[in-house]
């Protein structure tokens, strides 16, 4: 039983291993592409604040996905282990909310700039965004509060 158990952890750890080089070279590829796409502005002469700001929000994207896949690769495969302390987890959870929630918020300045400037009608939209992640900053502090076994307990 004890060897089925490990085999099974061994694949899920080389799943979390093509997982993570697979979303790291596609977020390589997007940085690389805005950064040969704004280069390519310059050159043209055709380059704009607003085209920027498209640029922008895909290194944030790629940053944000960079991010998760550093999560993932030392929580997961580096020091996974098969019993991990409840604090961990919070932890952990914590840490992967922060990073979805920054994104988020990154995304949602960016196309608010960008929409406050095109099409005001449509400004509800990045706005909703910002307050999403709002949502989940104040969800993990919630879940944090309702978790904690001693009042005491920080992360």
């Amino acid at each position: 039983m004890e060897r089925k158990i490990k085999l099974i952890l061994d694949l899920t750890r080389f799943g979390y291993i093509i997982g993570c080089l697979v979303l790291y070279l596609i977020a390589l590829w997007i940085i690389i592409s805005a950064v040969i796409g704004i280069v390519i502005e310059l050159i043209h002469h055709t380059f704009t604040v607003y085209y920027l700001l498209d640029e922008v929000a895909l290194l944030v994207f790629s940053v944000a996905v960079i991010d998760v896949v550093k999560y993932l690769s030392v929580e997961e495969i580096i020091k996974h282990t098969k019993e991990r302390k409840y604090h961990e987890e919070r932890r952990n959870l914590t840490k992967l909310v922060m990073i979805i929630s920054t994104a988020l918020a990154l995304e949602g300045l960016v196309l608010t700039i960008e929409t406050a400037k095109t099409n005001l009608s449509q400004l509800i939209y990045p706005v909703l965004l910002l307050v999403i992640s709002a949502l989940f900053i104040v969800s993990i502090g919630i879940h944090q509060k309702l978790t904690s076994y001693d009042k005491g307990e920080d992360l």
